[in-house]
Formats: C-alpha cells, sequence, structure tokens
C-alpha cells in the first residue's frame, strides 16, 4: 500500500516564494567586523583578596576546597598567585557537595578543619546536604560564600 506524497511548502518554486531585498552595507559590515572585546576590569594593584588570604593562612587551614566559579575568582586568583597556592592549597572540586564532603573526611582523619568555598546562593544550596551530614556528624566546616561583584544585581 502506497500513499500519496504530502505537499510540502518549502517545495515551492522560486517564483511562489517571497524575495527578501539584498542586505544593506551597514547589515553586511555588521556581520563581517569583528565585535569590539569586552573587558571586564576587575584588578587593582592590590586587591582586598591578597589581604583575605593572608588572614586565612594566619588560621591554619592546610587546604581550600572549591569549584571555581566568577563569584570567587579574585579570591583564587589570590591563593594562587600571591599566597604561592600553599597553607592553604587550592584544591579544585566539581560540585560544592564534594568540596564540604572532603572537608568532613578530613577533619574525622586529621582532626583539623578544611576551608571551603562556595559560590554564592545556587553553590550554598548544593553544598547544604554535606553540611548536613558534617552537622549530623559533629564536624565543623568552614565554609566562605562568594557574592556577585555588581552590588546593583545582588
Amino acid at each position: 500500500m502506497l500513499a500519496k506524497p504530502s505537499t510540502i511548502e518549502a517545495q515551492q518554486t522560486s517564483s511562489e516564494r517571497r524575495m527578501l531585498p539584498p542586505p544593506s552595507a551597514r547589515q553586511i559590515a555588521l556581520e563581517t567586523t569583528a565585535p569590539p572585546p569586552r573587558i571586564d576590569v576587575y584588578t587593582t594593584d592590590r586587591p582586598g583578596a591578597d589581604f583575605m588570604v593572608d588572614v586565612l593562612k594566619t588560621l591554619g587551614f592546610d587546604y581550600v576546597c572549591a569549584n571555581p566559579g566568577s563569584s570567587l575568582r579574585g579570591l583564587q586568583e589570590s591563593f594562587i598567585n600571591y599566597g604561592g597556592n600553599q597553607a592553604p592549597e587550592w584544591i579544585t572540586c566539581c560540585h560544592e557537595e564534594s568540596s564540604v564532603a572532603m572537608a568532613h573526611g578530613y577533619f574525622k582523619i586529621e582532626g583539623k578543619p578544611l576551608l571551603v568555598m562556595a559560590q554564592g546562593t545556587v553553590g550554598l544550596q548544593h553544598a547544604s546536604m554535606a553540611i548536613y551530614n558534617a552537622y549530623c556528624d559533629r564536624v565543623p566546616v568552614y565554609v566562605v560564600v562568594g557574592n556577585i561583584v555588581d552590588a546593583n544585581k545582588r
């Protein structure tokens, strides 16, 4: 049994199609020229994140576990470049919950706290179950939560 082929609108003849006008010179220029680079300047000669790294070093943390992101970029840069990535050493994690779970396990084995950094709002929500697990096990977890740079968007 064969069915009749259905008519498809895309198979119209060229005379039936509506012709669009050719693009203007402005439209061609917009499509062919590269857009200007977007430059976000967040650096200074002596950022406050360097000071925060100094403060966290005095607290004696050996490691900091974090899922890197935009709300922590200044701190991550300061830990790596200014702090030399030593005491505390930055450990990149794939998820906030695994960061807190690592802090939980580290305290159980070493008896020392581990610093965790999480993204604002969503990162803290992702870490919440592991924070609850550490709470139930009576293990201290130090969590630093990042924020959005632009105060108008908070």
